[in-house]
C-alpha cells in the first residue's frame, strides 16, 4: 500500500510539472468547432493570467426569482430587478425589501422581463433612476408576481406555435425604456415615463450625461434596416430626444439615435476609467463573442463580419472576418463566452485587480478575469468556473467587493471579498 501510494505521489508530480511547462490559454478547455485564423496576435486564446489574488466567496443573498440587474446608491444599498417585474432594495446587510411600488406591468419569459437599470448620474440630487422592461401589451393584465410569471411562460408556449403573421397582429410585449423617480423612504417610484421603444440591452451614461443604450439583432436575415434600432448602441437625451452631436445627425440611411452599428446583442457595456472609451462585449451566434471599443459613427460589421459561422457560406477561401469600412474587435472567443455584462475593476479591496475586465458569463459557466496592456487582452482567467453555474451581471461595490448575480442554478447575489489578515 505504502509502495502504491509513492507512485502514485511520483506519477502526480510528473503531471503538475508538465502542465506548468506547457503553454496553456484561457479557452484551453474546448476546442472550437469553427476555427477562424485571428487578424493579429493576442486577438483571441490569451494564455491565463498570473495566479488569481486571494478571495472568499459567500451568498450575500439567496431566495430572489431571476434577478438581472443591480445599481449600487450612495448610501451604501443595491437596486436589484427581478425578471417578473420587481424592483427589490437591498441593504449592505443582505436584508431584502419588500417589491417597490409602481413599476409598470411587465409580461416576463425565461430571462425577459424587467432587466437592466441604472441611476442617473445625479442620483443623490434628483433620486432618477433608468429601467429597461418588456411590458404587457393592451388587454393582457400583470401583477408582476412569480405566479403571473409562472403562466405566461405556459402561454408563451403557445404563443410560439402561432404564424409569423398571427405573431405580429398579436405581439408578445413591447420593450421599453423608462425613467422614474425613487421616493425618498425607497418604496416606491413616481414620475414613471417611457422615452424609448426598442429591444434594449444594458445602458450607461456617457461624460456628457447622454444616455448608452445597446440594443439586439439577432438575426442576420437579410440586409439590416439601419433606420431601425436594432443592433445598435443607441445615444440619447434623459427625456428620449436625440442629442444634435450624435455621429449619424443628417445621414438619410441611419437612425439618428444611432451611436454605432453593426452590433449582434451586446449584452455587456462598461466605460474603461484609464482611456474613457466605451467598451461592448457582442454575442455571436453559436461562437465568436467579441470585445469592441466604441468609436463614434463606427460599424462593427454584424451581419456581415463575424469570428464564428454565418448562415450562408461564402466561397472557399474568403473570410467573414474582413470588411472593407468595418472595425475589428480587440478581442474574441472561440468557443462562445456568452458575455452578460462588464465591469472595469477600480476598487481598493483587490489592489492586484485593479485595471482588470470582468465579464459573467452565460453558457461558459464562469467569471472572467481580462487583464490588459492599453487595449490589448494579455491574459485571461477563469473564476467562479463551475458546471451550470450561469452568470447575469457583475458590479463593484463601493467598498471594493465584488457582486455577481447568479442565474442558475441557484438565484443568488454572490459576494467575493478579500480574506483578513487573519
Amino acid at each position: 500500500m505504502k509502495l502504491l501510494c509513492k507512485s502514485l505521489a511520483v506519477m502526480l508530480g510528473t503531471i503538475v510539472a508538465v502542465t506548468v511547462n506547457l503553454e496553456v490559454s484561457a479557452q484551453q478547455s474546448a476546442r472550437p468547432s469553427y476555427e477562424i485564423k485571428p487578424a493579429f496576435h493576442g486577438q483571441t486564446r490569451a494564455p491565463l493570467a498570473p495566479k488569481s489574488a486571494r478571495y472568499i466567496v459567500s451568498d450575500f443573498v439567496t431566495g430572489l426569482n431571476r434577478p438581472w440587474a443591480m445599481a449600487h446608491m450612495p448610501n451604501g444599498k443595491m437596486i436589484v430587478t427581478e425578471v417578473p417585474g420587481r424592483l427589490r432594495i437591498i441593504s449592505p446587510d443582505g436584508s431584502v425589501s419588500d417589491p417597490v411600488a409602481g413599476v409598470p406591468a411587465v409580461r416576463a419569459w425565461g430571462s425577459r422581463g424587467l432587466n437592466d437599470i441604472i441611476l442617473d448620474p445625479d442620483f443623490e440630487n434628483n433620486r432618477m433612476i433608468y429601467f429597461t422592461y418588456l411590458a404587457a401589451p393592451d388587454g393582457i393584465e400583470s401583477d408582476n408576481s412569480d405566479e403571473t410569471a409562472r403562466r405566461f411562460g405556459a402561454e408563451r408556449q403557445e404563443w410560439n406555435a402561432l404564424s409569423r403573421e398571427e405573431k405580429a397582429a398579436n405581439p408578445w410585449g413591447h420593450w421599453r425604456l423608462a425613467s422614474a423617480r425613487l421616493s425618498e423612504d425607497e418604496r416606491s417610484l413616481s414620475n414613471v415615463k417611457v422615452i424609448l421603444e426598442t429591444e434594449t440591452s444594458r445602458m450607461a451614461f456617457d461624460d456628457s450625461g447622454k444616455l448608452l443604450v445597446t440594443t439586439q439583432r439577432k438575426s442576420p436575415m437579410g440586409s439590416p434596416n439601419l433606420k431601425d434600432t436594432l443592433g445598435m448602441v443607441l445615444r440619447i437625451n434623459k427625456d428620449g430626444s436625440v442629442p444634435s452631436d450624435n455621429p449619424f445627425v443628417g445621414n438619410d440611411e441611419v437612425n439618428d439615435m444611432a451611436y454605432v452599428i453593426g452590433l449582434r446583442n451586446s449584452n455587456s457595456l462598461a466605460k474603461n476609467p484609464e482611456t474613457g472609451d466605451f467598451w461592448v462585449a457582442d454575442q455571436g451566434g453559436s461562437t465568436g463573442d467579441e470585445i469592441n471599443i466604441l468609436g463614434a459613427g463606427k460599424d462593427y460589421g454584424w451581419p456581415y463580419v463575424a469570428y464564428g459561422p454565418l448562415p450562408t457560406p461564402k466561397p472557399e477561401g474568403e473570410s467573414y472576418t474582413m470588411k472593407e469600412g468595418t472595425e475589428q474587435p480587440i478581442y474574441y472567443w472561440s468557443p462562445s463566452l456568452a458575455p452578460s455584462s462588464m465591469m472595469f475593476y477600480t476598487g481598493e479591496m483587490f489592489p492586484d485587480w485593479q485595471g482588470n475586465l470582468f465579464l459573467t458569463g452565460l453558457s461558459s459557466a464562469h467569471l472572467s478575469r481580462i487583464v490588459l496592456e492599453g487595449d490589448k487582452v494579455v491574459g485571461e482567467e477563469r473564476l467562479l468556473d463551475e458546471p451550470g453555474h450561469r452568470l447575469r451581471h457583475v458590479s463593484q461595490g463601493a467598498d471594493g467587493a465584488i457582486y455577481v448575480l447568479q442565474d442558475m442554478p441557484m438565484q443568488k447575489i454572490l459576494k467575493l471579498t478579500a480574506p483578513s489578515d487573519d
